[in-house]
């Protein structure tokens, strides 16, 4: 057995002499601490500021540059307009052109175009009515499936289409076979007799018809219906499309009523007044047709 007959202050007066020594050097490094980043804080301030003083003298020039180009703009206001407004219409004239050929590689083969127009109804869609001729009800049908392959086409409406396509119409005591006529043609008699008076009594010299134009000139004129053939009129509205045509006029008329007339450089009273510097879009004239291609190539 081992007895442990020292003071216990003894045993711990080495363990107080090693701490204060510890705190001694942590308050040491501390401090080094301190002044190292107090240095390093002033020589980053120092550094910045000279930065700016030697950046002072060009944000000058630019602030001096910016307002020298607001003068000379707010002399000048007329002119930018009127370039803008030049660009906005050069710019405009291939619109129209490119809309129609867009439009053109979705028209089916068996509608043959006469004319083609187009309509802007805001800044967002258009309106392309078309008219041209069908044959058969068929055609009629698979028409507005094939019109709104268009990208962006939203609605297609056609209108004008006479249903002549021959029929199988109800007996009646004179036709117990179910003849097959056109609508509006006579019914045929199942008596023999009958059937040849009425062929003679409809008996007529056949001669050319002048029918849509077909023979009429060989110079390349736009061809109305052939004699089985109904003329169709499609509207489809497409979304995406803006059309609109700057307005020359109304750019012009509200520039001058926002500066009362010509403006004169340095006036005063107007340099807080805003410039107009964006060409108006006009407003869509009801009816305006642009006319197209058809599909025979004619004009």
């Amino acid at each position: 057995m081992k007895l442990n007959l020292l003071p216990t202050h003894v045993s711990k007066e080495k363990q107080g002499r090693f701490a204060f020594v510890l705190s001694a050097l942590i308050a040491i490094g501390c401090l080094a601490l301190m002044i190292f980043m107090t240095r390093s804080s002033r020589e980053a301030l120092d550094a910045e500021k000279q930065r700016i003083a030697a950046a002072r003298p060009n944000a000058q020039l630019a602030v001096a540059t910016s307002k020298r180009a607001d003068a000379v703009i707010a002399e000048n206001r007329g002119l930018i307009l009127n370039i803008n407004l030049a660009e906005a219409m050069n710019k405009h004239n291939t619109v129209y052109p490119d809309l129609f050929d867009e439009v053109r590689k979705y028209i089916p083969n068996f509608y043959r175009i006469s004319s083609m127009a187009a309509v802007p109804n805001g800044a967002e869609s258009c309106t392309v009515t078309m008219t041209g001729y069908l044959s058969t009800f068929q055609e009629y049908a698979d028409l507005m499936i094939a019109l709104l392959r268009i990208p962006g086409a939203t609605a297609v409406s056609r209108s004008g289409f006479q249903f002549n396509e021959p029929g199988v119409p109800g007996l009646i005591p004179e036709d117990q076979q179910g003849r097959i006529i056109r609508p509006g043609d006579p019914r045929i008699p199942d008596d023999p007799h009958d059937r040849l008076d009425q062929q003679i009594a409809n008996a007529q010299v056949t001669s050319f018809q002048n029918a849509g134009g077909f023979g009429t000139s060989e110079a390349p004129i736009v061809r109305g219906a052939m004699p089985t053939q109904s003329t169709v009129t499609v509207a489809v509205v497409i979304a995406g499309k803006n059309i609109q045509t700057p307005n020359p006029r109304q750019t012009l008329a509200e520039s001058a009523a926002l500066w009362g007339g010509a403006p004169t450089p340095g006036q005063p009273g107007q340099a807080s007044r805003p410039v107009p510097t964006s060409p108006q879009p006009a407003t869509p004239p009801p009816g305006r047709a642009n006319p197209g291609r058809s599909q025979d190539g004619e004009e």
